[in-house]
């Protein structure tokens, strides 16, 4: 029977794995800690600064799986380059799809809001396009230019996100932010509106 503490080699390294010794962990990260770290930074491109959560996946996925190591297909530091890699790459794929689908949750929740707006200052139901220029104007007069432009971009000629940011040289965050923060004023405007004044028509 082996003793609590065992040298691990390179030689016994896979052995020591399966019987879950954590004392293999240890020598792969003072082995190879560094050479895993370069490959993730090298693969998750924008997202660099989630490069430890993924060491730590790949670390898991060395210790749940040492059989899918094969000697005689390469050696064990081609195996990690290879794991680290892909654990990068899978991050990126379920990073993607998870902000694909909040961005496409905030569209959604946008369009419904600024359709509320025209429903509570005009008292009808029509889509943004069918709003005449007065109507508009109206709805718009608290915002500053820059902030009427994407409004009407957005929700009167229903230009994407991606669309605009082209056309105006604005980050994709910049329009969000500027977008959420006009929604805020409007709404202002038309809650001082109703307590019987004329609206701040600070710009933002």
């Amino acid at each position: 029977m082996e003793g609590k503490y065992v040298k691990i080699k390179e030689q016994n390294l896979i052995k020591q794995l399966k019987k879950k010794n954590p004392q293999a962990i240890d020598y792969i990260i003072d082995q190879y800690g560094g050479l895993i770290k370069t490959v993730l930074l090298k693969n998750l491109y924008d997202q660099k600064d989630h490069w430890e959560e993924c060491f730590n996946d790949c670390l898991l996925a060395v210790w749940n799986h040492p059989e899918r190591f094969d000697t005689k297909k390469g050696d064990f530091k081609a195996f990690l380059c290879a794991i680290a890699k892909y654990k990068a790459i899978d991050f990126l794929r379920k990073e993607l799809k998870r902000t694909s689908k909040e961005i496409s949750m905030y569209e959604e929740e946008s369009i419904k809001e600024i359709k509320q707006l025209y429903q509570e200052e005009r008292g009808f139901l029509q889509a943004e396009e069918d709003a005449s220029d007065e109507e508009l104007g109206k709805l718009l007069k608290c915002l500053s230019e820059e902030d009427k432009d994407l409004f009407y971009r957005r929700y009167v000629k229903e230009q994407s996100v991606a669309q605009i940011s082209v056309e105006t040289g604005l980050h994709r965050d910049r329009i969000y932010s500027r977008i959420s923060k006009g929604k805020k004023k409007i709404r202002k405007f038309f809650k001082d509106k109703d307590h019987g004044g004329e609206g701040n028509e600070t710009r933002i």
